[in-house]
């Protein structure tokens, strides 16, 4: 009778004394961190769409196709901040101001094929035209599409709203002020409309900085 044949494997002997070697090619070692899917909370990448939520980041995308633009475009709230200095700017400094910033990034992108790049925009302060310089940078977008970020050159367009321990003064959207002030959007842009609110357009929305509805909050209208 023909069957298959059988193999017949020996085992090493261990002599007293002697450690045996373990095969480790397969095994992985583990941390703390890849057991319990840690991570660094002031390092780990935000979801754009929640940084735009929160007000870390400007969605200015209609602006951006005007001038030719066709990627999503944001910028962070330190460059909103730098663009947008005074509570009381009048909207068309604020917008003349959104635009030369724009232009200027589109004069830069025309010259370059690299992906992050620094660019300088002239933009009215007050009576003063100071020179700011910016940073920009292509990424992928939450679902890997490619997205244009406008941000100050220090800030990292992976962790901008991570941790939330920066100075600058957060824009927020009618619906976050509506919300924390227990009124109804509409109303709250009757507000602004009447300026009881400082407020600024930012690519087709209000912004209002968080310290106006702090003041608001504390001192009411």
């Amino acid at each position: 009778m023909r069957g298959s044949p059988i193999v017949v494997q020996e085992s090493a002997e261990i002599y007293p004394g002697e450690i045996r070697s373990m095969d480790t090619r397969n095994v992985k070692l583990r941390t703390p961190a890849d057991t319990w899917g840690l991570v660094d909370p002031e390092r780990q990448r935000k979801a754009r769409q929640d940084a735009i939520d929160d007000g870390d980041l400007i969605e200015i995308t209609r602006m951006g196709r005007d001038v030719g633009i066709v990627y999503p475009l944001a910028v962070s709230a330190r460059a909103a901040q730098s663009m947008v200095p005074f509570p009381n700017m009048p909207q068309e400094i604020v917008t003349e101001n959104l635009w030369d910033t724009l232009h200027a990034f589109r004069d830069k992108a025309d010259t370059t094929t690299a992906e992050e790049f620094e660019f300088q925009a002239s933009l009215y302060q007050n009576g003063l035209v100071p020179t700011i310089t910016f940073k920009a940078t292509v990424s992928p977008g939450d679902d890997g599409e490619p997205v244009i970020t406008i941000m100050m050159p220090d800030e990292d367009w992976e962790t901008i709203g991570c941790g939330h321990h920066n100075t600058c003064d957060t824009m927020l959207t009618v619906d976050d002020v509506a919300s924390a002030l227990n009124f109804t959007p509409g109303r709250i842009r009757e507000f602004i409309r009447e300026e009881r609110i400082p407020a600024v357009k930012c690519g087709g929305s209000w912004r209002i900085k968080r310290s106006e509805l702090e003041r608001i909050m504390n001192e009411g209208f």
